[in-house]
Formats: structure tokens, sequence, C-alpha cells
């Protein structure tokens, strides 16, 4: 089996992608709905990474305090840092850019850390992940809404006030965070297939970023 190749970042897409679509569509869109989902997500990613892996690699869930790495004969080729953000906090200027609790900051942050072990291990490749999702709350009804469990309602209601529409308001946060990934480095997008949560439609990005050097 042919190793996974930490320098192919199209190819490394791929197979999160493929990793994250081995939930089924419902089964997402509960995850969602229901909290942030990196940690339930990024486990899918590792079984599939898994079951690819070429004969010299093992994948670890977390490793030396990164979220995810392949390390090839023992040592670190891949090391993958994640975190997972609404595409409403994506589109206010404060959780966006600033303090210590806003995206920025905790992708700043992250790109230290991995940086911090690339400079130990000259043929180690990081990478960064972000899931963004958005969830029209809108479309429930009281009643169901009671027997519910949705993380974080109040602010997918306030960005969707702002925007109008799920479209709308996933389309300005999407943009948003694929501006700020980009100043960082070299960064891949791709929407996810999520299906509905007690009937509430849901929008989903995946992106995968290489930081500069």
């Amino acid at each position: 089996m042919r190793d996974i190749d930490r320098n192919d970042q199209d190819e490394l897409m791929g197979h999160f992608l493929d990793g994250i679509h081995k939930i089924e569509p419902d089964d997402l869109a509960f995850l969602f709905a229901t909290g942030k989902s990196e940690l339930e997500i990024r486990t899918q990613i590792a079984l599939h990474l898994n079951r690819i892996k070429g004969i010299n690699q093992t994948i670890y869930r977390e490793w030396n305090r990164h979220d995810l790495a392949v390390l090839e004969d023992g040592l670190p080729a891949i090391v993958v840092e994640g975190k997972s953000w609404l595409h409403a906090d994506a589109v206010y200027e404060k959780k966006m850019m600033h303090g210590e609790k806003s995206i920025r900051h905790g992708l700043q942050e992250d790109i230290r850390k991995i940086t911090k072990t690339a400079d130990k291990f000259p043929h180690l490749v990081p990478y960064i992940t972000m899931l963004n999702f958005s969830i029209d709350v809108r479309e429930l009804d009281d009643t169901s809404f009671k027997n519910a469990d949705i993380k974080y309602e109040n602010t997918h209601r306030h960005g969707l006030e702002k925007y109008g529409t799920l479209e709308d308001l996933a389309g300005n946060g999407r943009s948003r965070i694929s501006e700020l990934l980009s100043n960082y480095g070299t960064v891949k997008r791709a929407p996810i297939h999520v299906g509905r949560y007690l009937g509430m439609p849901i929008e989903a990005d995946f992106y995968l970023l290489h930081p500069n050097d």
C-alpha cells in the first residue's frame, strides 16, 4: 500500500474528506447541532487514515500534545491541529479578529505550536484543519425545540437575523474564514455533505491549511 504523502495537500484533503463522509449525513447533522464536533470528526479521519496508511506508517489520534499525527518509522511525517467554529462566529469582527478567544488568536496559537514541533523534525509537514458550520434553527418548531439538544442556538440565530438566509450567513462566514487562512499559507476548502437534524438544514465547510514556512 502506498504511503500517505506528507507533501501532497490535495491528496491529504481528499483523505480527510473521505474520512468525514464515512459518517452518515444525518449523523453529521446531529453532531453539528449538538456541539462543536471536531473530536468526533477527527476520530473518523484517523480511522480512515489508519485503513489506508503505508506499511511503515502509524496513525496517532494524539501525539506529543498534537491532535493528529502520521509517523513514519517512528518519526513524525504529518502533524495536524484542528478547530471548529460557527459561520456566525466569523461574521463578527470581535470574535473573528480580537482577543484571546478570537478565531485569529486560536489559529495563531495552533500555528506557533505546530511550527515549534516542525522545527525539531526537518521532514515533518504541519497542517491546520478548520470546521465551520451553520444551522437554521428557525426551522424548528417550539415543541420540538424543547426536546432538542442544540448548542449555540443564540449565536446561530443572531447570524441568521443579520444575513436573512442560511446560505448568505454561511457564504459570508466562509468568505471571511477563507480570507483569514490565506494570510497564513496555502488553504484548501470543500463543503461537507450534511443532512438534517429535526428538519433543520445545515451548511458546513472543511479547510486544510499548510502554513507558510
